[in-house]
């Protein structure tokens, strides 16, 4: 799918950002969102905190989880299942200064002349609906930019659309199985378009 838009992955887990760098074949820098799972409310707090303390050594709560250590910031309520390949201080600090580094990315981002699709996918630990946090964390980005555009998958509703202003909630059903991660690629395909001709039809030069 070609697209002139940037689409931003605003987690829960990998699947968003596997796809939003899909369609954005030049963009080969993770954002901060994309390798972890990640709360909604979490994804607010990070935001509003513009990253500070993320992934401090003091607050992290591990769990070997035999090849590799599932670790997760216990302040924000974040978790790594691929960052970690063992309890060595030097590898830990290394890769909580690669998360804040790609933190401040994110914010330079926000702060940016240039709009963007942000992408929101539902996880479990958000808990049962949600939309109502969706729709905060729309409004923690838009204080950076008004026209920035939330793009919320949820497995909740199959036959809602929900569009309120540069909001958009769209069904997006979860796939049980490990092998199957990257989610339905045709039905990423059509939300993503939908949230495109909602910019368009909006005026929004991204």
């Amino acid at each position: 799918m070609e697209t002139p838009f940037r689409f931003i992955s605003l987690g829960g887990d990998c699947q968003p950002g596997y796809h939003s760098r899909r369609v954005m074949e030049s963009q080969d820098i993770p954002f901060v969102f994309d390798w972890l799972e990640t709360p909604i409310e979490a994804a607010i707090s990070l935001i509003e905190t513009e990253f500070r303390n993320f992934f401090a050594a003091d607050h992290l709560l591990w769990e070997n989880r035999g090849d590799y250590w599932s670790v997760t910031d216990q302040v924000f309520g974040v978790t790594s299942h691929h960052h970690f390949k063992s309890g060595a201080p030097e590898p830990i600090e290394l890769v909580a200064h690669t998360f804040r580094l790609f933190g401040r990315r994110f914010m330079n981002m926000l702060r940016s002349d240039l709009p963007a699709i942000f992408v929101r996918r539902w996880i479990e630990p958000d808990g049962p609906g949600r939309e109502d946090a969706a729709k905060r964390l729309h409004d923690c980005i838009k204080v950076f930019r008004p026209d920035n555009v939330l793009l919320y998958l949820q497995p909740h509703d199959p036959g809602g659309l929900i569009i309120n202003g540069r909001f958009i909630s769209a069904f997006s059903p979860e796939t049980k199985n490990p092998a199957e991660w990257t989610g339905y690629t045709a039905l990423y395909d059509r939300n993503f378009n939908r949230a495109r001709r909602l910019s368009e039809s909006l005026n929004i030069n991204l």
